[in-house]
């Protein structure tokens, strides 16, 4: 009996990934997934752009101060 390849898409509920189209598998079945990129609206992009730069200054405050540790105890 030949293999066949279909094409599911779904969603992750509570952990487990359930087919959007109600697919039934059976216990078993040997299945490969792949994540799809995430699209945000253009507020949810803003608000992670925002978090983003946060995270830029405060790795450039911890640069500094190990530095200034540095020059303290040199």
């Amino acid at each position: 009996m030949g293999e066949s390849v279909r094409l599911l898409r779904g969603v992750v509920k509570n952990g487990v990934i359930v087919p959007e189209t109600g697919a039934q598998l059976a216990d078993g079945t040997a299945v490969e997934f792949r994540l799809l990129p995430t699209v945000f609206t253009p507020e949810e992009q803003a608000e992670y752009d925002g978090w983003e730069q946060l995270g830029d200054e405060a790795w450039a405050m911890i640069d500094w101060g190990e530095g200034e540790i540095a020059r303290d105890s040199g």
